[in-house]
């Protein structure tokens, strides 16, 4: 009978080591305190955007537009520079050393354990007039994690960016570009944005300069988010984006073309819905007269 007790525990055993190998999920759904819950956050780290980077399936900013920016539709010649990924102490500095010499604004999207190594980084970004946005605490694949797991990482960062700024940080970019729909209901339900692009120049690739330049200047229009990188992975050369961003601000500049932040795109959003708000119940009230 103790033998046979034995078997069964020792298969029990193994099951379970099965369940928490192949279905993770199902065990962090045990582990809803907090402490339990940030121990297995960093799990879903999955590594840099050249291995890691999907399409994405479905177009989330048609299905949540109130939630998913992916561009917008300004009455002049408006974009947006983002970087994400940072902040680090090679080429963030560069980065930001150019955006103040051409007097171009830009929205950062930093990585909460990132942010916590190199503060004075993140300082300095809010300080010359830059807006931080939100890329998880561990740059997390949302696409693999629970609803509950996606707040805890987003809040652990949040924590760490008002901290060191002193403001909060409601905007999200997620790492790869990886989210599903459960993903954008959740963040959308603690009162966030998800900011995606309508322009990738590739960076992270460590493309040549005139690689990044092809990628980014023969696409751009007004309303485009265009998508950078301050920081890289193992191994991910940026050298490229530090020799091509003059020149595209240069370009751009030189066509017209002024640079927005994420809170001044989601301003101007806001006052179109209010606008197409008052046209709609105009027409409404003639139509009753």
């Amino acid at each position: 009978m103790k033998n046979k007790a034995l078997f069964h525990i020792a298969i029990g055993v193994l099951i379970s080591f099965g369940i928490a190998i192949l279905r993770p999920q199902a065990v962090d759904s045990l582990l809803q305190s907090r402490w339990l819950g940030e121990t297995m956050l960093s799990r879903y780290t999955d590594g840099s955007e050249r291995e890691n980077r999907i399409p994405e399936p479905i177009d989330l900013a048609s299905l949540f537009p109130d939630i998913v920016i992916r561009r917008w539709n300004p009455e002049t010649r408006k974009i947006a520079l983002t970087f994400d990924d940072g902040p680090d102490d090679i080429y963030t500095p560069k980065i930001l050393d150019i955006l103040a010499e051409y007097n171009v604004r830009a929205t950062f999207f930093l990585i909460g354990n990132s942010a916590e190594k190199y503060q004075n980084v993140v300082k300095r970004i809010w300080e010359e007039g830059h807006e931080i946005g939100n890329h998880t605490y561990h740059h997390s694949n949302l696409s693999k994690m629970m609803p509950w797991q996606i707040l805890l990482d987003l809040k652990k960062a949040r924590q760490v960016f008002a901290d060191i700024t002193g403001e909060d940080v409601l905007v999200v970019r997620p790492p790869y570009g990886a989210l599903n729909p459960p993903a954008v209901e959740a963040i959308g339900n603690e009162g966030y944005n998800v900011f995606l692009w309508t322009v990738d120049s590739l960076d992270w690739w460590g493309l040549s300069k005139e690689e990044v330049i092809e990628n980014v200047i023969p696409r751009v229009e007004r309303g485009v988010i265009i998508l950078h990188h301050s920081s890289g992975g193992p191994g991910e050369d940026l050298t490229g984006t530090i020799n091509a961003l003059p020149e595209i601000i240069e370009t751009l500049q030189s066509q017209g073309y002024s640079f927005n932040t994420a809170s001044e795109i989601l301003e101007e959003i806001r006052m179109e819905n209010e606008a197409k708000k008052l046209v709609y119940e105009g027409t409404l009230t003639t139509m009753k007269n």
